[in-house]
């Protein structure tokens, strides 16, 4: 549940509409026939509200995307959609999109896994391996997506092709038709799809550190032209990364500073690795007598103050 956050607190309320914005996308993608303004407009309402988000602040929406958090896990078919999304906004913003090329890639983004956004939740909180039924699912999901949106109203072929397209592969080994060319919105599409869904956690598997997950979707092949704007924009050291300083302190990076290497943060303990009372604000760098280290070790961090108390901070 999202705590009430402060006026006097905006960054507080732009993370509160960012998370009412993801339970409203999540009703939409498991009933997307029940709307009443109708599918294709009320995503559309969705869509632009993100995208003034995003514009009002890109440090948020990072450090949404990148914060590790249990509560993501049982709204992670919603969520994964949303925070691909922000991903792909911050392409398209570093690839200077026109704005009817951004807000088409943030519907396709939104929509993409429209055919099994339950079944994503049940895997994440699913212990063991997936079932004969859920593989085929999540292997015809591409298409079947295509379908549905279809069927709900989008003649956008731009859109509908990257949702089909997503989960190819510019080797053939992608599905689910083994294609070798995609359209430029699946390319980047598939790209932000893999680095959250590398950053996210499952049941019996924690997430991946932000710069471990950027390293490692910069060196896939199937990443393409894309993989490299992804890390380069998103940072060495985004917000929501858990980071290590050089006096012993451990803390979260909270935004983002001209030197990448020299963010705002967020303590969370002291020097001899105790937690605080409650997250103090700190810059970082040589100059501030806090160097970053590197990547936290223990993601268990995360889960020492509530994400409202790290961005009272801000």
């Amino acid at each position: 549940m999202v705590e009430r956050a402060s006026s006097e607190h905006p960054a507080l309320s732009r993370w509160q509409m960012l998370q009412a914005l993801g339970d409203r996308l999540e009703q939409l993608l498991l009933a997307p026939g029940s709307t009443a303004d109708g599918f294709v407009p009320t995503l559309d309402k969705l869509t632009r509200e993100l995208d003034t988000l995003m514009f009002q602040d890109v440090d948020l929406a990072v450090f949404e995307v990148v914060r590790i958090g249990s509560d993501k896990l049982s709204r992670y078919g919603a969520l994964h959609s949303l925070h691909t999304a922000c991903v792909v906004w911050l392409v398209a913003r570093r690839k200077e999109w026109v704005d009817g090329k951004r807000l088409n890639a943030l519907k396709a983004a939104l929509t993409m896994n429209i055919a099994v956004t339950d079944l994503q939740t049940t895997l994440a909180l699913q212990s063991g391996p997936m079932e004969e039924l859920q593989r085929q699912r999540m292997r015809n999901h591409p298409l079947d997506g295509m379908h549905m949106l279809k069927g709900l109203g989008v003649v956008d072929q731009d859109w509908l092709d990257a949702v089909a397209q997503h989960h190819e592969q510019p080797d053939g080994q992608g599905y689910p038709q083994g294609l070798t060319k995609v359209t430029e919105l699946a390319d980047v599409l598939r790209t932000c799809d893999v680095f959250c869904a590398k950053m996210s956690p499952r049941v019996g598997r924690p997430a991946m550190l932000s710069p471990t997950a950027a390293v490692s979707i910069f060196r896939q092949q199937s990443a393409n032209k894309f993989g490299a704007t992804v890390v380069t924009t998103i940072g060495v050291f985004p917000p929501g990364a858990l980071v290590s300083l050089t006096t012993g302190e451990q803390a979260i990076v909270t935004e983002r500073t001209k030197d990448p290497l020299r963010p705002m943060v967020a303590l969370l303990t002291g020097t001899d690795g105790a937690p605080l009372d409650e997250p103090v604000a700190a810059p970082t760098g040589k100059d501030a007598g806090r160097p970053v280290a590197g990547a936290a070790k223990d993601a268990s961090l995360a889960g020492l103050f509530p994400t409202t108390d790290v961005l009272r901070t801000r």
